[in-house]
């Protein structure tokens, strides 16, 4: 494949991710929009805010929330429906897997990701399209560990990705946090809060494509947190905003605004409004909702499209505890 349709097949590929920039130029896009698109739907919910509690998709979110929760085993699987881009067949989707324990103060997750749905007809040097199409995919295994010393937590994560953008390559990456909580249980009356700090998708360079230049996952390092204030235990009010500031690869370096809030009813129906921004330019407004009855747990999130000319996006998360 010729490198003019690889910077074409680039750039559709992420037309539906959050990575895309303003000026819409491959030398300024970041590499694996697996990695930065939001496997959670309440963290797409609250703007991609990932620094407060996570309720389902934990090793997506906030793997030390596991700690503070009751049960043994926790599951969930998720999608987000990114829809279709001009030029490729197909539709884009992101969806996950992923099952956390906990024994005592250590919990262990294990989840996969999988980024694709997209088709292409390969364009030769001759400029003659194949008539075999072929797929854009990422796929993601991700491992995590977290561990709880009364109300402070830290954990870390790794990942192996392969992605075929045009042509097939792997890449690692790495992650950790730690966090701070006002208690070990969210207050049901008055004022509680968590506050964090993380590292996400720190690893090696790797090529996209054989003979291409090295590149770098989509590596970050941030603060934020979410404050919350019950009302006798009938109603729970929280805001919570996050930035990440995206420093690898180097020419596509940004930071990434977060800003959400919650309304959760008698712990059982959550409404939730949120707003991000990219000093790159891309920015969206998400609305969703939750529903808890007993062990089960779904979330629902809409977002609008991160740059004009783009897709909005709707996600679910589905989990069970036990």
């Amino acid at each position: 494949m010729n490198k003019k349709v690889y910077s074409l097949l680039l750039l559709a590929s992420l037309l539906c991710g959050s990575s895309l920039q303003a000026q819409t130029k491959p030398s300024a896009t970041r590499p694996l929009p697996l990695l930065e698109l939001s496997a959670d739907a309440r963290t797409a919910a609250l703007g991609g805010n990932h620094y407060g509690e996570s309720d389902i998709a934990h090793i997506y979110a906030n793997p030390t929330s596991r700690l503070y929760q009751d049960g043994l085993l926790s599951i969930s699987a998720g999608g987000q429906f990114l829809g279709k881009v001009e030029g490729l067949e197909g539709s884009l989707g992101l969806y996950d897997v992923m099952a956390g324990v906990r024994l005592g103060n250590q919990a262990f997750f294990g989840g996969v990701r999988y980024l694709g749905g997209l088709k292409y007809y390969p364009v030769g040097n001759n400029e003659e399209s194949s008539t075999k199409a072929r797929s854009l995919t990422d796929y993601a295994l991700d491992l995590g560990y977290a561990l709880r010393f009364g109300t402070l937590s830290a954990y870390v994560t790794g990942s192996y990705i392969s992605t075929d953008q045009g042509s097939a390559a792997s890449a690692y990456a790495f992650g950790g946090g730690v966090f701070y909580r006002s208690s070990e249980e969210i207050a049901k009356t008055g004022i509680d809060f968590i506050v964090g700090a993380k590292f996400r998708n720190l690893g090696p360079s790797f090529q996209q494509r054989t003979g291409g230049p090295s590149i770098f996952p989509p590596a970050s390092a941030g603060v934020g947190g979410e404050i919350g204030y019950g009302i006798e235990g009938e109603h729970h009010l929280s805001f919570g905003l996050g930035a990440d500031y995206f420093f690898l690869p180097s020419d596509a370096s940004s930071v990434l605004m977060h800003f959400g809030g919650e309304y959760l009813y008698h712990q059982l129906i959550a409404a939730r409004l949120g707003y991000s921004y990219d000093t790159n330019g891309a920015k969206a407004f998400s609305v969703g909702l939750g529903v808890r009855y007993r062990q089960f747990a779904l979330d629902g999130a809409y977002i609008t499209p991160r740059v004009s000319g783009g897709k909005s996006a709707f996600q679910l998360t589905l989990g069970y505890s036990l």
